[in-house]
């Protein structure tokens, strides 16, 4: 899947929160109160749309949530991420994602024999591609850095799969 298929993190009118629920479901599945409170971050950014706004990243590892934004945070949102049950750390950005999306869509539109798929960075410090496999890796991200406004990094290697046929 293209990281710019990706986008932004939050909920929306087409997929609401998950909610916890009783049964038998595999225990991978169920919200657990990191998922909830980041789905619950992430609603609020889809509600109030903000030119600042990075995304939502779970931190498994530490048990948190990171929010990215570039600026200071609404205190509307830091109020609500104060009130998780998890902690939640906002993170400041040099680019925000309304920013780095066009510029991520042109790279691949300029670039399309060379990159497979691009989006903004994890961190929303610049755009991260997928070069293809026969494309040389030096002399593209030069050339690609050369020509962006904002960093590119190099994500992996990968080429497209095309999923109009059935073989």
């Amino acid at each position: 899947m293209s990281r710019m298929a990706q986008g932004t993190a939050g909920g929306d009118n087409e997929h609401p929160p998950k909610v916890p629920i009783d049964g038998a479901v595999p225990i991978e599945l169920m919200p657990t109160p990191l998922t909830i409170a980041a789905d619950a971050l992430g609603a609020w950014i889809a509600q109030h749309p903000n030119a600042d706004v990075g995304g939502v990243a779970l931190q498994r590892h530490g048990n948190s949530i990171k929010v990215y934004w570039k600026g200071a945070p609404p205190p509307e949102l830091q109020t609500l991420a104060a009130a998780q049950p998890m902690p939640v750390i906002f993170h400041a950005t040099t680019y925000s994602a309304p920013e780095l999306d066009p510029m991520a869509r042109q790279l691949m539109t300029d670039h399309g024999d060379t990159v497979s798929s691009t989006g903004p960075s994890h961190d929303y410090s610049g755009i991260s591609v997928t070069l293809r496999s026969t494309a040389p890796a030096v002399a593209t991200m030069a050339k690609l850095n050369a020509e962006s406004p904002v960093p590119v990094i190099l994500w992996t290697f990968a080429d497209p799969v095309d999923l109009t046929t059935n073989t």
